[in-house]
């Protein structure tokens, strides 16, 4: 069996710390705590709160907007339209 060599220190802090960040700008539903996928359609209500498809029937009141998640690669692109 080969041996496997524990990676170094600091490696291990950067690798912790990155998830630490990606977990805090990561949106999860109200309700559930998941993480809703791209594609898939989320709401969000005048309190600000975000619930995902799967448990939207269960909030009586209407969503202030509904949005498509989209995937990361999209988040710093711009769209040009007509003028």
């Amino acid at each position: 069996m080969p041996f496997l060599a524990r990676p170094p220190l600091i490696e291990s802090l950067l690798v912790r710390r990155s998830i630490v960040e990606l977990e805090a700008r990561r949106h999860t539903c109200e309700h559930c705590h998941r993480t809703p996928l791209v594609g898939e359609r989320i709401y969000r209500y005048a309190d600000d709160r975000l619930v995902c498809e799967l448990c939207r029937p269960l909030r009586r009141e209407t969503p202030a907007r509904s949005e498509l998640v989209m995937p990361a690669e999209h988040a710093g692109t711009i769209r040009l339209g007509r003028i």
